[in-house]
């Protein structure tokens, strides 16, 4: 299937894998952040989970996630799918908001609606074409050694930070970690239909096995140092980001030109931006109240 049927069915797919991942998401942020650990950053993370049957329940929405996008990157140019993902994010506030008994104040709305508003404008303005369904093991090894020295780089530097900006920190590394993982995943997918067993020879398989197990296990610590709002929205916002610029040049999808277009497109992606750094600063914002409200006053006599 080819053409503008082809776009629509990747769509479809990308919006569903959103909202499987949105319903994981809120699942394993509220195992995660029950894990007790003095390290910053938990390598083990996943196997510490593994023991909690809820978060294990919540691998289905994640298998059932992953495969509706890969099926969506399939189908679909890297610049079409990438700007569905962030609806996850308005689905994963949503939810967690009812899991904890309240309702999204105007100031998240706010910002949540110019995120994926902006993203889904940047979409219809930009009128992708062209490109390619796979791309070179070459130029994707090189984007996923980039990825994980970022990863380490976040990781250390979360070391000595609070849990909402450690969680912001991780969850930026985790969000380049996933914009690449969709790059190696259009690969992966359309060569199961090439290669069938010769797959398991190539060594993008494996590329994508070693960088979307780090995306996971950033994930997971960024949940495990604070709630969705924080550690959510960088990584909502940088994997279509990063997932659509390597669709531009890796796999030479086109962006429809125009000085009015272009305009749109960066207002567009400009509106998306401060709507997640409005939703990550104001948890920071509130953790930082939670915690001055449970720090013991100075003993005046000590």
């Amino acid at each position: 299937m080819t053409g503008a049927p082809a776009q629509l069915l990747a769509i479809g797919f990308a919006a569903a894998g959103a909202f499987s991942y949105a319903l994981a998401s809120v699942t394993q942020q509220r195992a995660a952040s029950q894990l007790t650990s003095s390290k910053a950053f938990d390598p083990a993370v996943l196997l510490r989970l593994a023991r909690r049957r809820r978060w294990l329940l919540s691998l289905v929405a994640v298998i059932c996630g992953y495969g509706c996008q890969a099926a969506a990157l399939d189908f679909g140019r890297l610049v079409v799918v990438e700007p569905i993902f962030p609806i996850g994010l308005l689905f994963a506030l949503l939810l967690a908001a009812r899991a904890e008994g309240r309702r999204l104040g105007q100031a998240e709305w706010t910002a949540a609606v110019a995120a994926v508003g902006g993203l889904a404008v940047f979409l219809i303005a930009a009128m992708p074409s062209g490109g390619h369904r796979t791309a070179p093991a070459g130029p994707l090894g090189m984007t996923a050694a980039g990825s994980v020295a970022i990863a380490l780089i976040c990781c250390l530097a979360a070391i000595k930070l609070a849990p909402g900006h450690r969680a912001l920190l991780l969850s930026i590394g985790g969000g380049i970690g996933a914009g690449v993982t969709d790059a190696l995943t259009k690969t992966v997918a359309a060569l199961v239909g090439i290669e069938r067993l010769g797959l398991f020879a190539d060594a993008r398989l494996y590329l994508l096995l070693l960088v979307g197990l780090m995306t996971f296990t950033m994930q997971q610590n960024a949940f495990r140092a604070a709630g969705l709002a924080a550690s959510l929205p960088a990584f909502a916002v940088l994997e279509p980001v990063v997932g659509t610029l390597l669709g531009l040049f890796i796999y030479q999808e086109h962006l429809g030109g125009g000085g009015v277009r272009i305009a749109v497109e960066v207002m567009a992606v400009m509106a998306a931006l401060w709507g997640i750094a409005r939703l990550a600063n104001s948890v920071i914002e509130e953790l930082a109240r939670l915690a001055a409200m449970t720090t013991p006053p100075a003993d005046p006599a000590a």
